[in-house]
């Protein structure tokens, strides 16, 4: 029977790691399934605007890739993004949405400069 490796990352880089894949990949789903639905209904006139949700989708992922694989870059990418969605949340304030996003980047943003998750990952080196 194959033993089981114990994960030794912190709660609050898991945390990060996740909201960074999940915050991706709603950008990476949404501009796929519009430029699809542009297409069945033969609408292509916003399909530049959808390629771009695909294309930010995949630039987010490949922060959260880098993260994951303890890389600087990917750390200080996920907090720019973090940074970006609190600031837009506040400029759009009155629509919920933007306060369900501000929260959870807040919670992501606390998990990334938490000092366990800094620990973490830059002791490795």
């Amino acid at each position: 029977m194959p033993e089981k490796k114990k994960d030794d990352r912190p709660l609050t880089y898991r945390i990060a790691a996740w909201y960074g894949f999940a915050f991706s990949s709603a950008f990476i789903l949404y501009g796929g399934v519009s430029i699809i639905l542009d297409i069945l209904d033969r609408n292509t006139d916003n399909l530049g605007e959808q390629m771009l949700f695909v294309i930010l989708g995949l630039v987010l992922i490949s922060f959260a890739f880098a993260y994951r694989e303890l890389k600087a870059w990917g750390y200080y990418g996920l907090v720019v993004v973090n940074c970006l969605i609190i600031i837009g949340a506040v400029v759009g304030y009155r629509h919920y949405e933007n306060l369900v996003l501000l929260v959870l980047s807040v919670v992501a943003l606390y998990a990334l400069f938490s000092s366990t998750t800094k620990e973490y990952l830059f002791r490795r080196r």
